[in-house]
């Protein structure tokens, strides 16, 4: 018999889920994700006008750029513990309202400060949503479709990323950067209203009622208490550190050191970072055809081990390295798929699943925060490029680790 309890804030909840996917939920829930991932790829472009205006530094603008990294790897868990307590509902709609004041008041920045308070607003809005999302995906979605459908909300960071580095020299070229921003804050407006919309008429009475503080820390040290949630974080921490910092690093590469324009360099990024989105896409469909998630988890670090030597060797040729690169991007994208579906199953329970992402959010964002620059240190002590392939290496090998001890995890469950 499935496991099942009555949730403070709603009916019973099985860990099986409803008998019918809501796919209306599914929808707007990862259309929130991509706007989520948006307002991180909103920056880039945009920096180079923002410095030149304010005269931001540096290392200012290096703080403006990972802000978001640096809020999730502080408050992920504590946001997913929130949201369990004050409902999903509540915390993804307050959510919206961060990000888009966020982007509002930076639209509106006069100094370096207030547009670093504007992104760090957008940040904890960014947390908010992404650690909500997935609990409501896991309440609106079926024990059969389950699978696939983490594997489609895995790709939400690099499908809004890639969407918004393609959109942004368009919108650029119309509008200065404080209009673009504008745009942003009104689309992320508009589709709150949308989401407010489909979660009120698919799951009326769901996600209602807040859960008293006392359970709410009972809960966190619960979750806490689970290894395989760990594992799970850590796996996703060795992920995400090589993949930000190739894509951090790809364009100075391409255009330093061997001399291609600017715009083709951003291209041939891009490419790297939407191609990302079908290895999610593969590893929802792998896992709903039952193929075991800690394999998964490690044929993602194998790639980051075996790519990392060939991308940065100075022996083969260009070519070769560019196709690992999407190697590694693409099919070692299977991990975010399956590390989400792994969070209702080793949560203690459905209430526990906000502060379970959060734990997934946290791991992901200390690799995304620490990744550019662990491969700076160690180009910079190689004295070349090639010192980059060894903090791949070091990542896949502990990556390996971690997904056989999942194995072990799976088993006792």
């Amino acid at each position: 018999m499935a496991n099942s309890q009555t949730e403070p804030d709603g009916p019973a909840v099985t860990r099986d889920g409803p008998a019918v996917t809501r796919w209306s939920v599914v929808a707007v829930i990862f259309g929130a994700g991509l706007i989520a991932a948006g307002h991180i790829g909103m920056l880039p472009a945009a920096l180079p006008a923002i410095r030149a205006e304010m005269k931001i530094d540096l290392v200012t603008a290096g703080w403006v750029l990972s802000i978001f990294s640096a809020t999730a790897m502080a408050v992920g868990m504590v946001a997913g513990g929130f949201a369990d307590r004050f409902g999903h509902r509540r915390i993804i709609l307050c959510s919206f309202l961060l990000l888009a004041l966020g982007a509002a008041a930076g639209a509106s920045a006069m100094t370096e400060a207030w547009i670093l308070a504007a992104r760090a607003f957008e940040g904890l809005g960014f947390v908010g949503l992404v650690v909500s999302g997935p609990s409501l995906i896991t309440q609106a979605t079926s024990r059969e479709d389950r699978r696939l459908v983490f594997g489609l909300w895995g790709a939400y960071m690099p499908a809004g990323l890639g969407l918004m580095l393609l959109l942004a020299p368009a919108l650029l070229a119309l509008f200065d950067w404080r209009g673009f921003w504008w745009i942003v804050a009104g689309a992320t407006l508009l589709w709150s209203v949308v989401v407010w919309l489909v979660l009120r008429i698919a799951m009326r009475g769901e996600g209602a009622r807040s859960i008293p503080q006392e359970r709410s820390r009972i809960d966190l040290r619960d979750t806490l208490a689970r290894p395989g949630l760990w594992c799970l974080a850590l796996c996703f921490m060795v992920y995400s550190l090589p993949w930000m910092a190739l894509m951090a690093w790809l364009p100075s590469y391409l255009v330093e050191e061997r001399g291609l324009a600017v715009t083709l360099a951003a291209h041939l990024t891009v490419i790297v970072v939407v191609v990302n989105v079908i290895g999610n896409l593969i590893g929802g469909w792998l896992m709903q055809r039952g193929l075991p998630r800690w394999s998964l988890l490690g044929c993602s670090a194998a790639l980051t081990l075996a790519c990392g030597f060939g991308i940065f060797t100075t022996a083969a040729p260009d070519a070769l390295r560019y196709a690992l690169c999407l190697l590694f991007s693409g099919l070692g994208g299977v991990l975010p798929a399956a590390a989400f579906s792994g969070v209702p199953l080793f949560a203690p329970s459905p209430r526990h699943i906000g502060a379970a992402n959060g734990m997934l959010v946290q791991g992901s964002a200390v690799g995304q925060l620490a990744g550019p620059p662990i491969v700076a240190i160690a180009v910079s002590m190689a004295g070349g490029w090639q010192g980059g392939m060894w903090i791949f290496a070091g990542c896949g090998a502990l990556g390996l680790a971690f997904a056989l001890a999942e194995r072990l995890f799976e088993r006792r469950l």
